[in-house]
């Protein structure tokens, strides 16, 4: 194999492991998404069966978005991490090329 063809393999290889964990990230949001929404309806059928304050309910509610809000922040850094790495590995395949030529 010559080396460009290996350059060319590890970087197509490198680009489908990384849109996979792409996909992974994506996935796990939607299901995030749809845990949190489960959450949020269970939690108001819940709190309606209670006799709570609407002091106590605000605070619960407050608290889920909260930690929905770090959920999201999570997600959002993940999905960062994962592009970052998608433009390296496009950058080092271009460098690595034009150093060939």
């Amino acid at each position: 194999m010559h080396p460009e063809e290996h350059l060319i393999l590890a970087y197509k290889t490198k680009r489908a492991n990384l849109e996979n964990e792409e996909d992974q990230i994506k996935m796990f949001q939607r299901k995030g998404d749809q845990e949190i929404e489960q959450l949020v309806y269970e939690l108001d059928t819940c709190l309606r069966n209670q006799e709570l304050d609407g002091h106590t309910v605000s605070l619960l509610r407050q608290e889920l978005y909260k930690a929905q809000e770090s959920y999201n922040e999570i997600i959002r850094k993940e999905k960062h991490k994962c592009h970052q790495k998608l433009e390296d590995n496009e950058i080092d395949y271009r460098k690595n090329l034009s150093q060939m030529n």
